[in-house]
């Protein structure tokens, strides 16, 4: 497994980078950089590469494994439905491939897709989100949850077969995006399309846990020139779309009525922008006139996102009953109440526990980072599902996917076989000579013994022999060998911790000898060492030996001592 793996978003505002390290407990974020792409005559793209290329070399990428996202108008999402239930993967991508030729304005040929298959079951038709999300509780983003009520429009029946989620594009536009990763320093692994991403951001967010649980989640990536809206249900992206809507008409709009270069007004908007809502109204005659000019924009821009909805509650049954808000244009300062009284569910940001669980201690914990993690969530996102090894929604498929190439192996067939040979004749020459002096040893050593074991008991005497006539209870009483050693304790201790979801534990020291074994360290709650103790009590030489010492506690926790009489490490 790589030891780091990042994903790229040529955004048209800005590019960026997510690089997380996978590992056995779980993948780990390092590093986020979001760079603007700068202003120039040169198409978008151009210029996005050029900053591309620069934050590889700056952060020495060019031998690690990368990813690029692709999304908008460059990819065709569709949900497919089929008569059947269980089909095997290879069967089911010919039976894709063959349904998108139909639905999809490209060749078959000339189209590379990836799919995978809905959640089993849905909601039921004309059921209304229930739980606390479902109306008048507290949401993060403050406020009441709009909603409760029965979704107006179609819903559509459960499958009598299997619906699957697909993406497809151009083949000759993932060449591109091929060509252009190669161009700044690296070969694209995977283009990978923003459906497993919205999974795995849904899944690191603590905010959404009842919603998950209690239904289907929209994840809307509100970019610059476009917004993306994945609904995720049981773990799964069961709708995608992306509308041509975002930041950049918010923009324009504050542009136009201000008479401003749009350069300020993008600024202008980051430090002023605000729209009102219900829970949020405006306080002054300044903040209404700003709302009056963002509102012009965000009005149809709400009005798309309510016909997305309705859209995947008619083609897959499932209605989102609560939305998480990220990318740059989700900072516009009150979108969240706004949007949330607009599509009747609760909407919010990510929050400060959010970014901290999803970009981890080191980095969520400065509140200077949560803007470029905010904004690049998604690409965050991607990052988890490339570090897994096997992303959901890999375009880099068929003729293009990524192949192992061994042929430089048979190539070197011959010299390899007698470098191969030629070691194991060397090893069993090796090991004959370890044997000989060996054997040459024990023939010594057992001359020797003989002659003193006759000398002492007036014949001569087998080791075995000696050692049961000289040892209480025999000699299988008195070996000298510990049962175990001090690094088997170790291992022991550490398979033994409970799951880090139910213990915050910080080992001060560890002492390991002969006669005990000494633990000292802090946990959040008391209660956490009580179980520390029982998890610990299952290890068999701890099961009796095991006491606990004084416990004092502290501003952030409790320190603690714990003393065992490891029996386990004398010999037997």
């Amino acid at each position: 497994m790589a030891s780091r793996v990042f994903a790229v978003d040529l955004g048209a505002w800005s590019v960026k980078l997510a690089l997380a390290s996978p590992g056995l407990r779980g993948t780990t974020l390092t590093n986020v950089v979001e760079r603007l792409v700068p202003p120039g005559d040169e198409p978008a793209e151009v210029r996005a590469k050029a900053v591309l290329a620069g934050l590889i070399g700056e952060l020495r990428l060019r031998d690690e494994p990368g990813y690029l996202g692709v999304a908008g108008d460059q990819v065709f999402t569709q949900v497919l439905e089929f008569p059947f239930k269980n089909l095997r993967r290879a069967e089911l991508d010919k039976a894709v491939g063959g349904e998108l030729e139909s639905v999809v304005p490209v060749d078959l040929e000339d189209m590379v897709y990836t799919f995978e298959p809905l959640s089993a079951a849905g909601p039921a038709p004309g059921t209304a989100p229930v739980g606390p999300l479902s109306g008048g509780g507290p949401v993060p983003g403050g406020g009441p949850v709009p909603g409760g009520d029965i979704p107006r429009g179609r819903v559509a029946p459960p499958p009598e077969g299997m619906r699957v989620l697909t993406y497809a594009m151009r083949r000759d536009r993932a060449e591109h995006l091929i060509e252009l990763g190669t161009a700044c320093g690296f070969d694209p692994r995977g283009i990978l399309a923003c459906g497993g991403a919205a999974v795995r951001l849904v899944t690191a967010t603590p905010s959404l846990a009842r919603a998950r649980a209690e239904g289907a989640v929209a994840v809307i990536d509100i970019g610059h020139e476009r917004t993306d809206v994945v609904v995720v249900a049981g773990g799964k992206a069961v709708f995608s779309r992306s509308i041509a809507r975002a930041g950049k008409q918010v923009t324009d709009a504050i542009s136009r009525h201000w008479n401003l270069p749009w350069i300020d007004a993008e600024r202008a908007k980051h430090s002023d922008g605000f729209v009102a809502s219900t829970a949020e109204p405006a306080t002054s005659e300044a903040w209404q006139r700003i709302h009056q000019v963002t509102i012009a924009e965000l009005l149809p821009f709400a009005r798309d996102l309510r016909q997305t909805l309705t859209a995947c509650r008619a083609r897959t049954g499932f209605t989102p009953i609560a939305a998480l808000l990220v990318g740059g244009g989700a900072r516009l300062r009150g979108i969240a109440s706004y949007l949330g009284e607009q599509l009747g569910i609760a909407a919010w940001r990510p929050t400060a526990d959010d970014v901290v669980a999803i970009a981890g201690p080191r980095l969520g914990a400065d509140a200077a980072s949560h803007a470029p993690i905010d904004s690049a969530a998604m690409t965050i996102g991607m990052a988890f599902d490339a570090a897994g090894g096997r992303p959901m929604f890999d375009l880099r498929s068929g003729a293009l996917a990524v192949k192992v190439d061994f042929s430089f192996l048979r190539a070197k067939a011959v010299p390899l076989g007698a470098a191969v040979l030629a070691i194991a004749a060397f090893a069993a020459g090796s090991a004959y000579a370890d044997l000989y002096r060996v054997r040459k040893a024990e023939k010594v050593l057992s001359t020797r013994l003989a002659a003193e074991s006759e000398e002492y008991f007036g014949e001569p005497r087998s080791a075995d022999a000696v050692l049961e006539e000289n040892t209480p209870g025999g000699s299988s009483a008195a070996s000298p060998m510990p049962k175990l050693t001090a690094y088997d304790l170790l291992l022991e201790i550490n398979a033994h911790l409970p799951p880090r979801d139910k213990i915050t534990l910080d080992f001060e020291r560890m002492t390991i000898d002969d006669a005990k074994v000494d633990i000292s360290g802090t946990t959040k709650k008391p209660e956490e060492i009580d179980l520390l103790i029982t998890e610990l009590k299952k290890i068999e030489c701890f099961k009796t030996n095991l006491t606990r010492g004084s416990t004092d506690t502290l501003p952030n926790g409790v320190r603690f001592k714990l003393t065992v009489n490891a029996q386990c490490l004398g010999g037997s």
